[in-house]
């Protein structure tokens, strides 16, 4: 009895616990001109008015974080938004996993910048992919060479690199009308169940039905096993529109439903792919040119050690591409010691008739 008492004290600790911690995270904060300034703030939107208005606003209306260097004009909510809970939800839900609210945080005013805007469409997309966590670990960490084995498999043109070294920052495209410039901005929630949650923004290109179109979007995909190779994941997109007329071409169930083919259409080609490998069809990684190269028969054998079980975290590529350039560096020459040497005779003789 009392065991279970202890057991339920401490189930209340817990609760009270995160509750406060909940309401202290989005307690109202007033951030000094002395800490961030106007000219910080209007370097950081362009110097646009709009993205002002939406980046002060919203900070305020739906985290309570109000800067001085806002003007009342940027405070003012624009008049077709409500700033309920279903508005604010992506804000509450940014910051609780993690992301930062320093504006010099790579992105973070980009991000609630377009929050903050009056247009905004969301997609959703799940299902579930035939993967273990150490086996997507390891082919998040390694684009390049997961583009290449997709292609090589079906024959595609899936395109995937990264933009810095930390892998934070990559490109990629499917090469039928899909191609964006992206941020991984989390890569866990809070610093728990990495690779499962992540964020990312980014800025996109597609060309669908009629429409060739472009624009921002901060996407959530979190995952879960479910099952020995069987990963269940959400994509929840919020893309923001330019304009009214773009905001109701995208509202439009036809636009949506072409939207989520496009990206189930992604989701069955690594199925397609990760099935023929898991079968034992190795042709295309010994025949295909690009997988030919040494660094992607590394990779390949790399891949073959975690599918037979290895482990793999986020980050080891970094770790290991750190390691390699390190040990690549030509060593510097060890300093030589300066020797004492015998002087000339002639000089010995000059000093000894001076001596004289």
């Amino acid at each position: 009895m009392q065991g279970k008492k202890w057991r339920f004290s401490l189930l209340m600790c817990f609760s009270i616990w995160l509750a406060l911690g909940s309401s202290l995270s989005f307690a109202a904060k007033t951030v000094p001109s002395s800490e961030v300034s106007r000219r910080q703030l209007l370097m950081k939107m362009k110097n646009k008015d709009d993205d002002m208005r939406s980046f002060c606003a919203g900070m305020d209306k739906c985290l309570d974080v109000k800067y001085e260097a806002c003007t009342e004009a940027d405070l003012k909510p624009w008049p077709k938004v409500t700033y309920d809970d279903e508005f604010c939800r992506p804000y509450k839900e940014i910051v609780k996993r993690g992301f930062p609210l320093d504006i010099k945080a790579p992105m973070m005013t980009d991000v609630f910048l377009r929050l903050g805007r009056q247009y905004r469409a969301i997609y959703e997309s799940e299902g579930t992919l035939p993967l273990e966590v150490n086996e997507i670990s390891y082919l998040f960490d390694n684009m390049p060479f997961t583009a290449d084995m997709i292609n090589a498999y079906l024959e595609s043109e899936y395109t995937l690199e990264y933009n810095s070294l930390n892998r934070r920052y990559f490109s990629g495209g499917n090469g039928h009308g899909l191609s964006g410039d992206f941020y991984w901005a989390l890569q866990d929630s809070a610093g728990t169940k990495t690779m499962l949650r992540n964020m990312f923004f980014g800025y996109g290109y597609a060309q669908i039905l009629k429409w060739s179109l472009k624009g921002t979007a901060v996407a959530f995909l979190d995952m879960d096993l479910v099952g020995p190779r069987k990963l269940k994941y959400k994509l929840t997109a919020l893309v923001f529109p330019a304009n009214s007329v773009l905001n109701s071409i995208m509202q439009l169930r036809v636009f949506k439903s072409v939207v989520n083919s496009k990206i189930d259409d992604v989701v069955n080609d690594i199925k397609k792919a990760a099935s023929m490998y898991y079968n034992g069809n190795r042709r295309p990684l010994v025949e295909n040119a690009k997988l030919r190269t040494p660094e992607n028969k590394r990779h390949i054998a790399e891949y073959d050690k975690v599918v037979a079980g290895g482990s793999w975290k986020l980050g080891d590529a970094e770790r290991i591409e750190r390691s390699r350039m390190e040990l690549s560096k030509p060593k510097p020459e060890p300093a030589r010691p300066v020797e004492p040497r015998e002087e000339p005779a002639e000089y010995k003789a000059n000093v000894i008739i001076q001596k004289d």
